[in-house]
C-alpha cells in the first residue's frame, strides 16, 4: 500500500525495519512480539526515538510513520548497522542504500553472502538532529571510511562494497580514498556523478520544490529525510568521478533510470575494468521488494 506522499519517505524506512525484525527473528514462539520489541529497538536505533508504548503492535506503518513525527530525538542516531562480525584482518563489505533507501532492505542478501568477511550497512548521514548534514559526497565517504578504520579495517585489507542506485557512486568514492587494489565495487542501476548534469535544471527544481511542498505537511522527520535527499543531488552536481584500481561489477535491472541511459559504457574510465550482468526481467526495486538477492550475491562474495 502507498503511503501518504508527505509521509512516503518515513513509510518506506519503517516498513524495511519492519520487515528486518520480522526476518531476524523467523518463526520463533511469540514471533509477533518479539519482532514488535526488535521492530522498536531498529527503530530507535535509526532515528532515536522511542516508540515503546506509543503505537500497539498490529498499528498500520502510515499510523506509526504519523506518530513518530512528534517524538523528540532522545538517542544519536545510528547510521552504521554491523550485520556480522568475522575474523579481525579478513576483510569488509560495506552495503550502501538508495536515496531515500535503508540498510534494512539488505537483511536477506545479507543471510546469502557466505560467512568470511565482516558486513557492515551504511544508512545516510545526517539524520541525527544534533549534527549537521554532510553536503559532498567525498566528505560523506571519508566519514564512512575514518570510522570503518576505527573499527579495525586495515589499509590493505580486501574491502567489497555494494551501493544499489546512488550507493554505487558514494562507493566509489570510498574505495578511491581507500586506495587499495584489493577490493572491488558492486552496483545496482547506480550511475556515475556526471549523469545527473543531463537531467534539466528546470525538472530538477520542479522535483525539489515538490518534494519540499509535500514534506513540509508531514512532519519534521519526514522534512529532514528529503533534505538529505536533495543534499545528494545536490553533492552529484559538484562531485567529479575519478578512477578506481578495482574492478566494477554492474548489474543493470530492465527498467528505465531517471538519470538516464546505464551501461557498462557508463562506467568506464573511472575503474580497472567494468563487467555488465543483464536483469531484464526485474524491475528497480525487484533485487529487494521481490525477493531476487540470489541473483546479485555471486559478484559480492569475497574472491
Amino acid at each position: 500500500m502507498r503511503s501518504s506522499p508527505e509521509i512516503r519517505h518515513t513509510c518506506g524506512i519503517l516498513s524495511w525495519l519492519k520487515q528486518q525484525a520480522a526476518h531476524e527473528v523467523g518463526g520463533a514462539a511469540g514471533a509477533g512480539s518479539i519482532a514488535h520489541a526488535r521492530f522498536i529497538e531498529l527503530v530507535r536505533w535509526r532515528f532515536g526515538r522511542d516508540l515503546s508504548g506509543v503505537v500497539a503492535k498490529d498499528a498500520a506503518i502510515e499510523e506509526i510513520g504519523r506518530a513518530i513525527q512528534t517524538l523528540p530525538q532522545i538517542d544519536s542516531v545510528r547510521p552504521r548497522f554491523l550485520f556480522r562480525r568475522e575474523v579481525e584482518g579478513a576483510g569488509r563489505i560495506l552495503l550502501l542504500p538508495g536515496l531515500h533507501g535503508t540498510v534494512a532492505t539488505f537483511s536477506r542478501l545479507v543471510d546469502l553472502i557466505p560467512r568470511s568477511m565482516t558486513i557492515a550497512g551504511w544508512d545516510h548521514l545526517g539524520l541525527d538532529e544534533s549534527c549537521r548534514r554532510p553536503k559532498r559526497l567525498e566528505d560523506i565517504a571519508a566519514s564512512i571510511l575514518e570510522a570503518e578504520y576505527e573499527e579495525g579495517l586495515r589499509k590493505d585489507e580486501p574491502l567489497i562494497v555494494f551501493g544499489f542506485c546512488i550507493g554505487g557512486i558514494l562507493g566509489h568514492s570510498i574505495l578511491e580514498q581507500h586506495a587499495s587494489r584489493s577490493g572491488k565495487l558492486v552496483i545496482l542501476d547506480g550511475h556515475p556523478a556526471e549523469s545527473i548534469r543531463g537531467i534539466s535544471r528546470m525538472r530538477r527544481v520542479v522535483g525539489m520544490a515538490k518534494a519540499m511542498r509535500d514534506a513540509a505537511r508531514g512532519g519534521p522527520i519526514e522534512r529532514r529525510l528529503v533534505r538529505i535527499g536533495l543534499d545528494r543531488l545536490r553533492a552529484l552536481g559538484l562531485h567529479q568521478t575519478g578512477c578506481i584500481e578495482n574492478p566494477i561489477t554492474l548489474y543493470r535491472s530492465g527498467a528505465p533510470l531517471g538519470f538516464g541511459p546505464l551501461s557498462a559504457d557508463t562506467w568506464r574510465g573511472h575503474a580497472r575494468e567494468v563487467r555488465q550482468v543483464d536483469l531484464p526481467d526485474l524491475g528497480h526495486t525487484d533485487v529487494f521488494r521481490n525477493r531476487h538477492e540470489g541473483r546479485i550475491v555471486d559478484a559480492i562474495r569475497a574472491a
